[in-house]
């Protein structure tokens, strides 16, 4: 990956506060545990090809 694909995001002090203290209790830098969340989130919004899942159809399998 290249390093200079940098973004500045916001987050308010309560979001702040829970990302730092994530950060401490599994060893990683803040930077890493948002990029781990943003992945993982991404991953659920996809289906097996890579396609975005359509939400309706989720909801009529329930």
């Amino acid at each position: 990956m290249n390093k200079s694909n940098r973004k500045t995001v916001r987050f308010d002090d309560r979001t702040w506060m829970l990302l730092k203290e994530l950060a401490g209790r599994t060893g990683t830098t803040v930077s890493t545990v948002i990029r781990s969340l943003a992945a993982h989130g991404i991953e659920k919004l996809i289906d097996e090809k890579g396609d975005w899942k359509d939400g309706e159809a989720e909801k009529e399998k329930e």
